[in-house]
C-alpha cells in the first residue's frame, strides 16, 4: 500500500508531505484546488511521462516522491532488474527543466520501462477519462486478458513463435510470386550479371589476398637478399647455434650447485631448438621463393577486375558475394517457377497450421476468461443499482479457410470481443458502448474494477471522481462498492459525492491559499467536526445549514 507522497514543486504544489493509512481514503476540495494534480503526482511515480512544465513557475526542478508497504511478490521482480531490496519500497523521480528526467527504485537508477513494470504490480489507477475505455471497443481485449497468468502468457509466447514464422514464409511466398514478373525481364540481365561475377572466382577477402600476394613479388628481391643474410647470419663459419648448444650443456653440469645454472641451461637449450628451427624455416622459404612475372601481372589483372567489379555494383568483395547468391536465386527462381513457387506454398500451409492451432488455444482459454467475467460483473452489476443487468462476451467469427489471409491475425491472435450489455428487462443484448449513459458506464467502470481487484496482487486502487453522474441511492451504492474493495486493497478516491465521502476511514481536504500573489496546494486530515462540516458544505454548497449538518451527521453514522 502507499505509506507516503513527498511533492516539491509539482505545479501549484510548493512543499506537499501527506502520510496514508489502509483502508479507505477520500480527497475532497472545490474545483480547482488541486485534487487531479495528487493523481498526477502518483501517475507520475507508476509510469506516466514526465514534462517539464510539470515544474513550479520559478523553480528549476519538480521532486515526487512516494514509499509503499513492501510485497514479497515483488522479489523476482526485483531480482531481474537487479533493485536492490529494502523494508519499503520507495519510488523517486525528478523532473529538470533542461528536460532531464531522474528515475530510482530504492534508490538505484531504472529506466521508464522498468519503472512500469515495478508500478504495475503496485497500484492500479483509474483517472476520469478511463471510463471512456468502455465506449471503445478496442480496448475490450485488454480488460479480458489477464495480467499475471503464466499459462496465458505461454499461450501468447508460442503463438508469437509461430506467427513469425507464418509471416516468413508468406514473405517469401509473395517475393517469389510478385517477383516472377520482374526475373523474366532481367533474366538475362542477371545472367549476364551472374556470369561476370562467377568468373571473378570470390572468396571472402580474396581483395586483401590478392594485394599481399602482388606487395610479396614486387618487392621479390629485398625479400630475398633479407633472408639470405639472415639464414647466413645463422649459419656462418663460428657457428652461434652450436655456441649455443654447447653453453646450455656446460650450464647443465653444474645445475646440481645452483637451480639457476639448470634455469639458464633450459633457456639457453629452448633459444638454441627455436633459433634451428626458424633457420630450417627461413631456408624452406628461400627454396620456394621464385620470382614469376606472369604471375605478378595475372594478380594484378584479377585485382584490377574485382576493383571494378566493386566500382560497378558499388559493394565489397563479401556484399559481392551475397548478391551472386541472390541473383542466383532469382535466376532459379524464374527458371525453376512453379516448383519453387509449390516449396513456398507448402511452407505457407505449414506454418498457417501451426500458427491456427496456437491461436484456437488463445481462443479457448479467452472464452473461459470472458464466462467468468461475465459471471462476476453481473454479480457486481446488482451491488451498483443495476439490478436487471444481463452482460455477455461475444466472440468474433474466424475465418480459417484460406491460408494466405494473414489479415486475420495480429500480435496476440485472433480475437476480437464485444461487450454486450441490457440493463432493462425485456431489451435484447447491444453493444455496451451504442447504449450505456455516462452514470451507467461509471458504474460498468467501478464493477470492472471491484471484480479485477480480487485478481490481482495490487494493494492500492486510485479512483478519480468514478462516480460521475450518480446521485441519490445510487451514490450510495457506489460508495459501499468502493469501501468493499478497501477492506482488501487500500482504496484512494476523490469524490464530489458527500456519500461516498461519508463512507471512508479516512478524509482528506484539498484547498489552495494565495500568498504574495502565489497559489499553494494544501492537504489537511480531517477531524470529526471538520469532516462534518465538510460534508456538510459537499451537500449544501457555500453557505452551512443546519439540515446540512445533521444530514452530515446522519451519513457519517452509516
Amino acid at each position: 500500500m502507499l505509506e507516503k507522497l513527498c511533492v516539491k514543486n509539482f505545479a501549484i504544489i510548493e512543499d506537499l508531505n501527506v502520510s496514508f493509512d489502509s483502508g479507505m481514503i477520500v480527497l475532497t476540495g472545490e474545483t480547482g484546488a488541486g485534487k487531479s494534480l495528487i493523481i498526477d503526482t502518483i501517475s507520475l511515480i507508476l509510469g506516466a511521462r514526465a514534462d517539464a512544465d510539470m515544474i513550479r513557475y520559478g523553480c528549476e526542478s519538480a521532486r515526487v516522491e512516494c514509499v509503499f508497504t513492501y510485497d514479497k511478490s515483488l522479489d523476482s521482480l526485483l531480482e531481474k532488474y537487479n533493485i536492490p531490496k529494502g523494508e519499503k519500497i520507495n519510488i523517486l523521480r525528478e523532473i529538470f527543466d533542461n528536460s532531464k528526467n531522474v528515475i530510482k527504485i530504492n534508490n538505484y537508477s531504472v529506466s521508464l520501462t522498468i519503472l512500469k513494470a515495478i508500478a504495475t504490480r503496485l497500484a492500479d489507477i483509474h483517472v476520469q477519462n478511463d471510463t471512456y475505455r468502455l465506449f471503445n471497443p478496442e480496448s475490450y481485449l485488454a480488460i479480458l486478458d489477464p495480467k499475471e497468468d503464466n499459462k496465458f502468457n505461454k499461450l501468447l509466447n508460442n503463438y508469437s513463435i509461430e506467427l513469425y514464422k507464418y509471416l516468413e514464409a508468406i514473405k517469401e511466398y509473395e517475393h517469389v510470386k510478385d517477383g516472377q514478373k520482374t526475373a523474366l525481364e532481367r533474366l538475362e540481365f542477371l545472367q549476364y550479371e551472374k556470369e561476370e561475377l562467377e568468373a571473378l572466382a570470390l572468396e571472402p577477402n580474396i581483395d586483401i589476398e590478392l594485394e599481399e600476394k602482388i606487395a610479396k613479388l614486387s618487392n621479390y628481391d629485398k625479400i630475398f637478399s633479407s633472408l639470405t643474410e639472415a639464414y647466413n647470419a645463422l649459419e656462418n663459419q663460428y657457428d652461434p647455434l652450436d655456441k649455443l648448444y654447447d653453453a646450455a650443456k656446460m650450464l647443465e653440469k653444474i645445475s646440481d650447485f645452483d637451480s639457476e645454472y639448470q634455469d639458464y641451461s633450459e633457456k639457453l637449450m629452448d633459444s638454441y631448438y627455436i633459433s634451428t628451427e626458424i633457420k630450417d624455416n627461413i631456408s624452406k622459404q628461400i627454396s620456394l621463393l621464385d620470382y614469376d612475372e606472369d604471375e605478378l601481372n595475372g594478380y594484378i589483372e584479377r585485382l584490377n577486375d574485382i576493383a571494378k567489379a566493386k566500382d560497378k555494383y558499388k559493394k565489397s568483395v563479401n556484399e559481392l558475394i551475397e548478391y551472386l547468391k541472390k541473383i542466383t536465386l532469382d535466376i532459379e527462381i524464374t527458371t525453376n517457377y512453379e516448383e519453387v513457387l509449390k516449396e513456398c506454398d507448402l511452407r505457407c500451409q505449414n506454418a498457417f497450421n501451426s500458427l491456427a492451432s496456437s491461436s484456437k488455444l488463445i481462443t479457448d482459454y479467452r472464452r473461459k476468461l470472458a464466462d467468468k467475467l461475465s459471471a462476476g460483473i453481473i454479480k457486481e452489476c446488482r451491488d451498483l443499482d443495476l439490478e436487471n443487468t444481463r452482460f455477455n462476451i461475444e466472440f468474433n467469427n474466424v475465418d480459417y479457410s484460406n491460408y494466405l489471409n494473414k489479415s486475420i491475425f495480429n500480435e496476440t491472435g485472433v480475437d476480437e470481443v464485444s461487450f454486450m450489455i441490457s440493463f432493462n428487462k425485456g431489451e435484447p443484448l447491444r453493444s455496451l458502448h451504442k447504449v450505456a449513459s455516462g452514470g451507467e458506464m461509471s458504474r460498468m467502470m467501478l464493477a470492472f474494477k471491484s471484480y479485477m481487484s480480487k485478481a490481482t496482487n495490487v494493494s492500492l486502487m486510485i479512483f478519480d471522481e468514478i462516480d460521475t453522474g450518480v446521485s441519490g441511492s445510487t451514490a450510495k451504492k457506489i460508495a459501499n462498492k468502493m469501501y468493499e474493495i478497501s477492506k482488501n486493497v487500500q482504496v484512494l478516491c476523490i469524490t464530489h459525492l458527500p456519500q461516498v465521502a461519508a463512507i471512508g476511514d479516512f478524509h482528506k481536504h484539498i484547498y489552495k491559499t494565495e500568498i504574495n500573489d502565489r497559489t499553494t496546494t494544501h492537504i489537511d486530515d480531517l477531524d470529526q467536526t471538520r469532516r462534518v462540516e465538510e460534508i456538510a458544505m459537499m451537500l449544501s454548497g457555500d453557505k452551512l445549514s443546519v439540515y446540512a449538518l445533521e444530514h452530515a451527521k446522519e451519513l457519517l453514522k452509516r
